[in-house]
């Protein structure tokens, strides 16, 4: 048979789609390009359903997320949230949704096939996702923001793909049509194109002191280096510096518009890459609203492009294989470090605010890169600068989710400490010399209190 006999065969509707859903089953939910007909579908089977676990990067809202607001949702749902994000955070304080944090790298599907290992992403009961439409041999294309969505389909006992029209065809990996159970049409008006915000823009006053820090940053970026830059301001801002350097490589979890502009300008190339030689590898194309000139723009330019790989955040995020790669940067955001070099990342205090995604691969495999470095990125005060980001040391219960062993170099719009193989007191005085100053004071004395006889 024909793969276009069974594209008919397996034809069914949203409504059809979440109707499969039973008490008891185990959903996943792609993370991006998610199919929003179906999801809500499912919310309105809230009466129906019993102890169902739903699993996603919740980036967009739907009525199932707020069990505080509609307790049907509770008794029918349980929901999974890896990273926390907007829509989540209320709920993951009031402890009514389960956060449950990984890091990418260790996602692959494979590992998950030891019974003593957990599967937060794979061998679920139901995985519902969007796909391009089959070119000719029936092969579809997960689009520009893939995440975990081609080994969670591997793993799945049922996939459900919505077909989308509008979804950009992206070289990278693939899946036949075969191998999928049911499809879904997306309707005209449910197509990719909408208002949702796939990130979001930081505010102008914040991104004019992120452009020290990203200055600073740059400076530490050799040409013919491979870069993974992560999400969030101040890492963004290090784009209005790069311009000059040549032939950078981009080994990364998430590329962005900017990314895009700097190939077409010929300052990123690849050429030095020694692993993917002169391709842009990522899992994400990181947009603001699919409809801004420069989102068009960025879709038109992937689409069928050789140059630019789209892999599983597992693939992008494995250790070993960043490693790898020579002369490889990581930049990152974090939210806060103490006089040690304890990074946090993901919570404030014992709060999750986020996951960590995969800024922890990226920090350890740029370690051992020959010739790499880890670049760990703050805005030196917070809350109107009525508070250091800079501490003497954490309170209790503070998660630690980067050790001060892999803290490299820290960056601040003050300046830039390296603390490799820095002795207590010798870390303790680089961090302190890129604090701001109306606070360095008070660390000064409390490093003579901790670290000094």
């Amino acid at each position: 048979m024909k793969w276009q006999d069974k594209y008919r065969d397996k034809l069914i509707t949203a409504k059809e789609a979440a109707g499969l859903i039973t008490s008891g089953s185990d959903v996943i939910f792609a993370m991006m390009d998610q199919p929003k007909d179906i999801m809500l579908e499912t919310a309105r089977r809230a009466g129906e359903l019993e102890n169902v676990t739903l699993t996603s990067h919740w980036v967009e809202d739907y009525p199932f997320l707020h069990p505080s607001q509609y307790p049907e949702m509770e008794k029918a749902f349980r929901i999974k949230d890896p990273m926390t994000l907007r829509t989540t955070r209320e709920e993951v304080r009031n402890k009514k949704i389960d956060y449950q944090p990984t890091v990418f790298g260790l996602s692959n599907g494979y590992r998950q096939e030891c019974p003593d290992r957990g599967r937060l992403y794979h061998y679920k009961d139901y995985f519902y996702f969007k796909l391009t439409p089959p070119d000719e041999n029936g092969r579809c294309s997960f689009g520009p923001h893939p995440w975990y969505t081609p080994s969670v389909c591997r793993t799945a006992k049922v996939k459900v793909a919505e077909i989308d029209p509008n979804l950009t065809w992206v070289y990278g990996e693939y899946v036949n049509i075969n191998d999928i159970d049911y499809l879904v049409e997306t309707p005209e008006e449910g197509r990719l194109g909408g208002s949702e915000l796939l990130g979001q823009k930081p505010p102008a006053e914040e991104f004019e002191i992120a452009q020290v820090i990203g200055a600073n940053a740059a400076s530490l970026v050799n040409d013919g280096d491979t870069l993974q830059i992560g999400v969030g301001t101040a890492a963004e801002a290090i784009r209005d510096f790069l311009g000059e350097k040549n032939d950078l490589g981009i080994d990364s979890e998430v590329i962005y518009s900017y990314t895009i502009n700097l190939v077409k300008r010929g300052v990123i190339t690849g050429k030095k890459k020694n692993v993917d030689t002169g391709k842009v590898t990522c899992a994400n194309l990181q947009l603001y609203g699919y409809n801004e000139p420069a989102s068009i723009e960025s879709l038109a330019y992937v689409r069928d492009n050789p140059a630019f790989l789209f892999r599983d955040i597992s693939t992008q995020c494995n250790v070993g294989r960043i490693a790898s790669q020579d002369n490889m940067v990581a930049i990152n955001n974090i939210l806060g470090v103490d006089l040690l070099g304890q990074i946090v990342i993901t919570h404030l205090g014992p709060t999750p605010i986020t996951g960590p995604g995969g800024q922890v691969d990226f920090c350890v495999g740029a370690h051992y890169s020959k010739g790499g470095r880890s670049i760990s990125m703050l805005k030196s005060t917070a809350l109107d600068g009525k508070a250091s980001r800079i501490v003497p040391k954490f309170d209790a219960g503070t998660v630690i989710m980067i050790p001060m062993v892999y803290l490299d170099y820290l960056v601040t719009e003050y300046g830039i400490a390296n603390l490799d193989c820095k002795s207590r007191r010798e870390r303790a005085e680089a961090v302190i010399s890129i604090a701001h100053p109306d606070f360095r004071d008070e660390l000064r004395q409390a490093a003579k209190e901790m670290f000094y006889p």
